[in-house]
């Protein structure tokens, strides 16, 4: 959810270089980067489709994509636990737990994405409806995610497969099936949104059915795959949902749930004190969001690269490799995303120019940029070492700091200046306390070690 360390270099320490663990995280890093620069590119070419609407247009996205990424919580919870369990079950050398563990999840994903469906069909419109949005961006957005949220449980097939995949070593495989996926994606959006390659003109309705039908084509071609026996992690028996495995799936995921919910809810509380700025507010927000995407995607990339390799040392009982995996992901991803935040904030403004024509929006957006970029190093913490310890099985530390900077901390500063009638810019600027201190109280929590331990308790 939601979300970094530099490293000297000398001649004596070029061995380091070579070092299997260090291949391991960039091995790992680099096909999961890609996956997710190619699924922001996504994002990038949606907001721009979408921008050549208008700003109401993008509001109403924005905000779509905010309510329905708030109900994946429980989904992206068992992401955790499926992504520990089958790692360890990986490195410990026992295949058929591994298929298991992943078959299990499955089902417990197709149980939760109905029910996900069901709720949103029911109430998008009175949830969208507490953001304040003006008549027609409340009646697009409303449109938008209720199209999006049908396609629910072919989105949890994908997640659930390609987490179990990269979770077996195979970051390579979701790479390959992202790409064609997001080419495909990439057509229907710039076709149904713009009206082009001989596809009817939809605007937002086409924008939604362009992610939707390009998550269908992911889920029924890895089910394929996998049915085929063609992944690193086998399609496992019958029975595979024990209470026993249950149990050890669900006290992974609860508190990943948790920190989960915690962070849509405090990130819709903020999203809603933004709103209470206005439409511009609300855009720039989310153009904002999306220029900084390539940093985030590299974050994504070392997180998961991380959750990996701890899970896996940990299965094959070695905590200092486990221990030094996961500090080098932090170094890695800190100095990337470091770089990378600082040259995207130094061209915010040509960036946010190319999502919009509005210059009041753009101005806003490159405040937020700024603000964010020189975050990034903060940011690259909790990517890394967040997802190191969740590898190892910790889910409870990154909630309880997920709680304290972003709940207790980002929100109630952000309606405290609000109140005061500062503005928008200071709003913005509550992300600076936020991720200083969830970045700080994660390097305490890994340096203490105590998360190799979390499934001995």
């Amino acid at each position: 959810m939601s979300t970094e360390v530099d490293k000297n270099q000398t001649i004596e320490e070029s061995a380091e270089i070579t070092h299997p663990e260090s291949l391991s995280v960039w091995g790992l890093a680099w096909p999961s980067i890609l996956s997710n620069l190619l699924f922001a590119s996504v994002g990038l070419v949606a907001i721009k489709a979408v921008g050549s609407l208008g700003a109401e247009a993008v509001a109403a996205v924005g905000t779509g994509q905010r309510i329905f990424w708030v109900f994946q919580a429980l989904l992206m919870a068992i992401m955790a636990g499926t992504t520990a369990l089958v790692a360890r079950a990986i490195g410990s050398g026992d295949p058929v737990e591994a298929a298991q563990v992943t078959r299990a999840s499955l089902g417990l994903c197709l149980v939760i994405s109905f029910v996900t469906a069901i709720l949103l069909w029911i109430g998008a419109d009175s949830i969208i409806g507490l953001f304040g949005l003006n008549e027609s961006s409340q009646e697009l957005s409303v449109t938008y995610t209720t199209i999006l949220v049908s396609f629910t449980p072919v989105f949890a097939i994908s997640m659930v497969l390609g987490t179990a995949q990269r979770a077996a070593g195979d970051a390579k495989t979701p790479l390959y099936i992202g790409f064609v996926t997001n080419i495909i994606n990439i057509f229907l959006l710039i076709g149904l949104v713009e009206g082009r390659f001989g596809l009817p003109e939809m605007g937002v309705v086409g924008a939604a059915l362009a992610g939707g039908l390009a998550f269908t084509f992911n889920s029924l071609l890895v089910l394929g795959l996998w049915f085929g026996k063609k992944l690193a992690v086998g399609v496992g028996k019958a029975g595979s949902m024990t209470s026993n495995r249950l149990k050890q799936l669900i006290t992974i995921s609860y508190p990943a749930g948790l920190e989960s919910f915690i962070f849509q809810f405090g990130m819709l509380s903020f999203f809603w004190i933004v709103a209470l700025y206005g439409t511009d507010a609300v855009a720039a927000y989310n153009i904002g969001v999306n220029v900084l995407m390539l940093s985030f995607t590299v974050g994504n990339g070392f997180a998961i690269a991380g959750a990996t390799l701890t899970g896996q040392y940990l299965g094959a009982s070695d905590p200092d490799k486990a221990y030094d995996s996961g500090f080098r992901a932090a170094t890695m991803t800190m100095l990337s995303m470091g770089s990378l935040g600082l040259i995207l904030a130094l061209f915010s403004r040509e960036l946010a120019s190319f999502f919009i024509n509005d210059v009041d929006v753009v101005n806003k957006a490159v405040v937020f940029v700024w603000i964010l970029g020189i975050m990034q190093p903060f940011m690259a913490i909790e990517f890394s070492i967040g997802g190191a310890v969740r590898g190892a099985g910790d889910t409870r530390s990154p909630l309880i700091i997920t709680l304290i900077g972003l709940v207790l901390i980002r929100v109630p500063l952000a309606f405290l200046f609000y109140k005061l009638g500062l503005s928008i810019e200071w709003i913005y600027a509550t992300l600076i306390a936020d991720y200083f201190i969830k970045g700080v109280l994660l390097a305490i929590r890994y340096k203490s070690r105590r998360w190799m331990k979390a499934l001995q308790n």
